[in-house]
């Protein structure tokens, strides 16, 4: 999950890149745009994990990449989050309604639409030698290519950052291991949150609801790792969720067409079984539970650091 989280079952509907890569963009749609602002909670208003939370604090990492980047004697222009989403989306202020109508949860469906527009520092890459473009790559990834603040808030997984990513989100957010620490209670709250029974009966109208539809799936979470697993066994295990490069050589475009088809569908008929069956309940389930982990976890909260400083 990630960790701008909207609710329980999130749906991240921004392109929130924090470090912008030929490899992937963290662009998923759904979720219930502002008809759930009274269950996003206190939480992530308190931790700075809105929209506007990361994408103040993302302005901050690019300049600070770019710093650190020049310091080594390389190129690096600050990515415009709203200049990139205009580029991959067509539009600067895409609903979430919208962006799901267009491009379901973003897994397959921005395939091929990456180019110099969406990534500015692509150009200066492209320029390099093969030794200089590697060098290139180290300095801003370190060990992992590709290991962006986008990819890590889509996995959770902060540990494989490195170079003057690492750097600017430790600048940033407070460390590495704050956002770590902190992914893993906010699973832990989603989890303890899941298991209500109230929260269960929700999910189990919600799958009716996309039974309804033709979709078969027991709970919102199991659709996204299923159409990543289809779309990498179209694309390649090498192709990233929410990849805007080039369709690979050789990729079954009907399947692909076919695919993105079943995407759209699928997050369509979510956003709609969610807010009919979830949202509802979960705005009174999930303030409940976020006080007890307000008080819990208040420590490791007040370590993060406040957007805007």
């Amino acid at each position: 999950m990630s960790l701008r989280r909207s609710r329980s079952f999130p749906r991240c509907v921004a392109l929130l890149t924090l470090a912008t890569t030929p490899f992937a963009v963290a662009a998923c749609g759904g979720g219930g745009g502002d008809s759930t602002t009274a269950a996003a909670g206190a939480v992530e208003d308190q931790i700075g994990f809105t929209q506007a939370g990361i994408a103040e604090r993302q302005s901050r990492v690019e300049a600070a990449i770019a710093e650190c980047m020049k310091g080594q004697g390389f190129e690096y222009t600050p990515v415009d989050p709203l200049a990139q989403q205009a580029a991959l989306t067509g539009s600067t202020r895409l609903s979430d309604e919208d962006f799901v109508k267009q491009f379901g949860f973003g897994v397959s469906t921005l395939l091929g639409r990456g180019g110099a527009t969406s990534d500015p520092n692509d150009r200066i890459r492209k320029t390099l030698g093969e030794a200089d473009r590697s060098a290139y790559d180290r300095a801003l990834w370190g060990e992992n290519p590709g290991a962006t603040f986008a990819v890590a808030n889509d996995t959770g997984d902060f540990t494989r950052l490195g170079g003057c990513t690492k750097q600017a989100t430790e600048a940033v957010f407070g460390g590495a291991d704050v956002l770590t620490q902190l992914q893993g209670k906010l699973d832990e709250l989603d989890e303890t949150i899941a298991q209500d029974q109230r929260m269960v009966r929700a999910v189990e109208q919600w799958a009716a609801c996309m039974g309804k539809a033709g979709i078969q799936y027991e709970s919102p979470e199991d659709i996204e790792p299923d159409l990543v697993k289809r779309f990498q066994a179209i694309v390649g295990s090498k192709v990233e969720r929410g990849a805007t490069t080039p369709v690979p050589a050789g990729v079954d475009q009907a399947a692909l067409s076919e695919l993105q088809r079943a995407e759209v569908a699928s997050a369509v008929a979510d956003l709609a079984c969610e807010e009919q069956s979830i949202t509802p309940v979960e705005d009174v389930v999930r303030p409940q539970y976020e006080a007890k982990f307000r008080e819990e976890n208040r420590s490791l909260i007040t370590r993060l650091r406040p957007a805007g400083s």
